[in-house]
Order: structure tokens, then sequence, then C-alpha cells
């Protein structure tokens, strides 16, 4: 009877500790997930809404010429300001973050990181700070 209880003790133990460690880390998996919903469209900003203290302001592009960008499989991007360079996708310890190494026509650099807020096959929100200045993008696609 002991050594029943002993295997017994001694198999529960294993599943507890089998359970415990199938914490998996799906980060990677929302990255591709991610790549896959971007790559080889072109996103139009429908409109941009900014947040100072406590007052939001919003403006409309729909119907008008307006900024997009294209992010291609090759993790290279392109849009409408005449930047290009290259992106990536990455998980940080709360969200997706796009970050862009690009450069202007004239060669300047212009990098930066938007913070994915949303993303769907057709919508996209980003959002970024700069200055206390809160900024959401709306972007949407028709591919």
């Amino acid at each position: 009877m002991r050594t029943s209880l002993l295997n017994t003790s001694i198999k529960l133990l294993f599943i507890v500790s089998l359970i415990l460690s199938c914490n998996k880390d799906n980060s990677g998996i929302e990255v591709n997930l991610a790549y896959r919903l971007i790559a080889d469209k072109t996103w139009y900003l429908d409109y941009a809404q900014t947040t100072t203290g406590t007052i939001i302001s919003n403006k409309t592009y729909l119907g008008q010429p307006t900024y997009f960008i294209n992010y291609l499989k090759n993790l290279a991007t392109s849009d409408s300001d005449g930047l290009v360079g290259n992106y990536e996708i990455v998980k940080n310890d709360t969200a997706l973050q796009i970050k862009v190494q690009a450069k202007t026509s004239s060669g300047n650099a212009s990098n930066y990181t938007y913070e994915i807020e949303s993303l769907g096959a057709k919508s996209m929100i980003m959002r970024y700070s700069k200055n206390n200045i809160k900024t959401r993008l709306f972007f949407s696609t028709q591919q």
C-alpha cells in the first residue's frame, strides 16, 4: 500500500509539473498573424484623433486624397509622403508595435514606432505619444 501511495504521488507530481511547464509564449503567433494581416495592402488614413490633456480633436480624411502607407511581405514599406524603408512587427510587454526605419526622398532618416491598438483584415488603429499629445491613427484598406 505504501508503494502504491508513493507511485500515485509521483504520478500526480509529474502531471502537475507537466501542466505548469506548458505555459506557452504566444507572442510569435501574434506577430506572424499581424504580418499576414498587414502585408501587401495599401492602408489609407481615414482619420486621426489627438488628445491633449482632456481635449480630443478629430481630423477626417474620408473622401479626400490622403496619406497612405504600403507594408509589403518582403518587409519593405513606402508611403505617400515619399518615405521608403523597412519595417518590423515586434511584441513588447503589452502590445504589438510596428517599427519603421525609412528615408525621405532627400535621404534623411525617418525612424518611428507605432503601437498597434487594433488590427483586422480591413482596418487598423495605431497610436503613439509625443510631447504629451496622444495620437490615434485610423486606417482602412479596400484589399
